[in-house]
């Protein structure tokens, strides 16, 4: 672990953090033109951390203590991990309104509507990373893991098949709405030493 550290030096942490920052604009404006409202996300924070540090961190937090839907997203090539988004289950009623849907609104409905949120949100993110870095990322479709518990309850059901991973943890709100959403960006053991070498050649350009 102190290792993994200290391959993610100030400098690429930097560099990582102001590519994340450009991506993660890229996604609120997608996530805008989705919702019509002002997206508000937060500066992404990062982790080189394992899943017991991960877990004991997120639980004591506020924003995670409220019941959420969970829901997974796999990508893999040069960049290769897994997306968990957790949306507010309060706020998950509120997704109807939000895109303009009309009708009934069956649990069927909401599904559709939170994984297509998912797969936007993730994709947009990771796809402006890629593109940032010139790295391949492929995509699985997203599913829905689990629905109304808490962030502690997930991880501790062996959700997660990863032991360490580096960690981006961003959160979305919506002006005047109390939807949410919690992403957290897991990148596996095997995309460190490729991601790093993109972040030194972008720093060798400034």
């Amino acid at each position: 672990m102190i290792k993994l550290n200290e391959k993610f030096n100030e400098d690429r942490r930097d560099a990582l953090q102001e590519v994340v920052n450009i991506a993660m604009g890229q996604a609120g404006d997608s996530m805008a033109k989705l919702f019509d409202t002002f997206v508000e996300l937060s500066i992404p924070k990062f982790h080189v951390s394992n899943i017991d540090q991960l877990r004991e961190s997120l639980a004591g937090k506020e924003e995670y203590r409220e019941k959420m839907t969970v829901l997974r997203q796999p990508f893999s090539g040069e960049l290769e991990g897994e997306g968990i988004t957790l949306f507010n289950t309060s706020g998950t009623h509120e997704l109807a309104t939000l895109m303009g849907y009309e009708g009934e609104i069956t649990l069927n409905n909401e599904r559709e509507m939170i994984l297509d949120v998912c797969s936007i949100l993730v994709g947009a993110c990771l796809n402006g990373i890629a593109s940032q870095l010139d790295m391949s990322v492929s995509y699985t479709a997203p599913s829905v893991v689990v629905a109304n518990t808490g962030i502690a309850d997930f991880f501790t059901a062996g959700s997660t098949n990863w032991s360490y991973a580096l960690v981006m943890e961003i959160r979305l709100t919506l002006e005047q709405h109390s939807f949410s959403s919690n992403m957290l960006l897991f990148l596996a053991e095997d995309s460190f030493e490729p991601l790093i070498q993109r972040l030194d050649i972008l720093l060798d350009e400034l």
